[in-house]
């Protein structure tokens, strides 16, 4: 019950960081002072900003920031001194470049995206306070540059050298963590336990952190610890996890079409299985000569089924192959990850499930969206200008860059206002804690080292905050702005007026956020989610009419991406809505069964391959209706048209090829019509024409 009641408390490494950021920001703001530059609070803005427990994610972070703020100031120096004399042109300019930073922040989606987010705002932020004098704005750019680079490298260097904390083993951890769980998901599909409820939430979460652990090796690479050479290794570790997830779903689907034939595994099957059970509770990775001892069964069951063209030993076939892919996976990403633990680089292969090594690793990209929250971001800008400039307001430019930073930071979301409101509530509190600061602990300051002390007692805890992620916008929305509120300068200027003006643009700015997210950005979790399914459902009508060979992985990523940004919407949403029912698991299996049938159709014969071309044409016309129609279901004569294309292609001699799309066929057709009647057995045409 004790440690129930301390929870609370920050552990040691929270104030070891708190700490190290401290000093960093005390040592960018002595430097600041030192030489006398203009805006030493960027520096200790800045230190904060990119402060994090990890050493490899702090100087990920801080470089991408440098670059960014290069990038914006530069472009305020090409804008101001030309399009001064033209208020409205310099307005939409800003406006424009802001959009499209943020547009391509939101289809970059990984950790450089910030330094295109920042290109955006930082122009807004070194322009419109340099309207009235813009012969100074090489100056003021430049010099908010220095300050930045110095923040970045007291904060490197600080967090570097004094107990650094490494990215590789949170890494490990996180990657035991998912294994964790994947082996509790493969239990339940070997047990045939497919109905358990948590076991979607299972599959939504895998997917989740299998997309964020990629994201995650970036910041590794920036690690100093040996950890940062295996970047390599992490990202194929997580091309199986990707791999893994419909691995594990198209084997409860055939599974499920095979029970309902009537079929029991045989004794050596079911040994099979719980050896296997057993082994991957050990999360070790297996010899191959113990691997192959242990497929042994799966050979012979292969052998028998290969016999003959029943519509049982088809599914036998197809299950077989589901398992030893299931397992062969396993074996990879535990192997994998012994390599990543102990540091050593394992031995690559050159293919892997008949995916390229190298093969595209693309994401999902929603630029429908992302011109959106440019456009939302553009009019939050736009607007607070025309209010500054009819007001008069000396103090009112910090309005629409307030407005337009927020809107960038939370553009991510589907409906930012109510975090924007809380970050509004925390800006008041900054407010006040500065408000004090400045009229009453400052003036009776009488140095440097005093004021390191002063400040100690606030920056210390806010720190703290920044570590937990419980507390971590609390703690980056008070730092953030404190600084910037206090005015750290070589002479501090003690006026109420100037204070009250600088803050209260903050509060309008952030009102004005409010109001355009909520009326102009918000959209809904249910619509969010349907946006992600029709782009899947577009993808794979499209694969279907195409008939050049695709790299199956890539529509994999793409997909499974999608899933894992599907599946925190999926939590908000009542179990009766549409979305809820549909599975986009079953459309990745149905995807990829799709791109074999491309790739290996040209080896068929022609009247073979004529019945794949009508069911690829016919799956791209369903899914196509599907995208216009959502409730759209599968109807008979795309299932005439696979037991048509089945027939004409089964035999009991196959290629290799040929084998391959008949097990494309047969999983199709047990994923899109889980509930039909069993496919007949009969004689193969060309088998009845050789009697004949």
């Amino acid at each position: 019950m004790a440690s129930k009641k301390l929870t609370w408390l920050p552990d040691t490494w929270d104030m070891v960081f708190s700490i190290k950021t401290f000093i960093a920001a005390m040592l960018a703001l002595f430097i600041a002072l030192c030489f006398d530059l203009p805006n030493p609070y960027w520096a200790v803005t800045t230190v904060y900003i990119v402060a994090h427990p990890l050493s490899g994610a702090s100087t990920s972070k801080a470089v991408y920031r440098l670059v960014g703020t290069a990038a914006g100031g530069a472009m305020s120096i090409i804008l101001v001194p030309n399009l001064v004399n033209a208020p409205e042109l310099l307005t939409l300019a800003i406006a424009l470049w802001v959009a499209v930073c943020l547009a391509i922040s939101l289809l970059d989606r990984t950790p450089r995206s910030y330094g295109f987010m920042l290109a955006g705002y930082t122009a807004a932020l070194t322009s419109f306070p340099l309207v009235d004098n813009p012969s100074a704005v090489f100056t003021y750019t430049t010099s908010r540059v220095i300050e930045i680079s110095v923040a970045i490298i007291c904060a490197a260097v600080i967090n570097r050298v004094v107990f650094p904390r490494h990215a590789g083993p949170v890494l490990t951890a996180r990657i035991d963590a998912w294994l964790s769980d994947a082996s509790v998901l493969i239990a339940a599909a070997l047990d045939r336990r497919p109905e358990d409820p948590t076991l979607m939430r299972t599959s939504g979460r895998l997917a989740a952190e299998a997309a964020d652990i990629r994201t995650f090796t970036t910041h590794v690479s920036y690690d100093t610890s040996s950890h940062s050479q295996l970047v390599g290794a992490s990202r194929e570790l997580q091309r199986h996890m990707i791999t893994l997830l419909p691995v594990v779903s198209g084997f409860v689907d055939v599974d499920r079409a095979l029970t309902r034939t009537g079929y029991e595994h045989t004794h050596a099957v079911k040994k099979l299985i719980a050896d296997a059970e057993a082994w991957m509770r050990t999360k070790e990775p297996m010899s191959e000569e113990c691997y192959s001892e242990m497929l042994a069964p799966l050979q012979a069951l292969e052998a028998e089924a290969m016999c003959s063209s029943g519509w049982q030993d088809l599914l036998v076939l197809d299950f077989s192959a589901r398992l030893r892919d299931l397992l062969e996976i396993w074996n990879e990403c535990v192997g994998l990850r012994l390599h990543i633990a102990s540091g050593s680089r394992p031995a690559w292969k050159g293919q892997s499930f008949g995916f390229k090594q190298k093969s595209a690793r693309p994401i999902h990209r929603d630029y429908g969206m992302a011109l959106f929250s440019g456009f939302s971001a553009a009019l939050a800008i736009v607007l607070g200008t025309v209010f500054w400039v009819m007001t008069g307001w000396s103090s009112g430019a910090g309005a629409p860059v307030i407005a337009g930073i927020l809107i960038c930071f939370f553009a991510a979301m589907d409906n930012p206002t109510p975090i924007i409101r809380k970050f509004m509530i925390f800006s008041m509190v900054a407010i006040v804690l500065s408000f004090v600061f400045v009229f009453a602990v400052m003036p009776v300051l009488s140095g440097f080292s005093s004021l390191v002390l002063a400040l100690s007692f606030l920056f210390l805890p806010l720190g703290v905050l920044i570590a937990r992620p419980s507390t971590f916008l609390l703690g980056m929305a008070l730092s953030a702005n404190i600084p910037t509120m206090l005015t750290l300068q070589s002479r501090p200027s003690f006026d109420l007026a100037s204070f009250l003006n600088a803050n209260l643009s903050t509060v309008l700015g952030t009102l004005m956020a409010i109001g355009i997210a909520a009326v102009v950005r918000s959209v809904g979790a249910e619509w969010s989610a349907r946006r992600l399914f029709k782009a899947a459902w577009a993808d794979i009508a499209a694969v279907a009419r195409k008939s050049q060979k695709r790299d199956p992985q890539a529509l994999l990523y793409t997909m499974l991406d999608r899933f894992s940004l599907m599946v925190p919407r999926l939590a908000s949403l009542a179990q009766d809505s549409t979305v809820t029912q549909a599975d986009m698991l079953k459309d990745m299996r149905v995807g990829t069964s799709v791109v074999d049938l491309q790739a290996c159709k040209g080896q068929l014969l022609a009247d073979q391959r004529a019945a794949v071309d009508e069911v690829l044409d016919a799956v791209a016309y369903f899914y196509a209706e599907r995208r216009r129609t959502p409730e759209t279901q599968p109807d008979q004569s795309l299932l005439q048209l696979f037991d048509a294309a089945i027939d004409t292609v089964r035999g009991p001699a196959r290629s290799s090829a040929v084998r391959k799309i008949l097990m494309a066929l047969v999983g199709l057709r047990h994923n899109l019509f889980p509930n039909a009647r069993q496919l007949q057995d009969s004689e193969p045409p060309a088998l009845r024409e050789a009697a004949e």
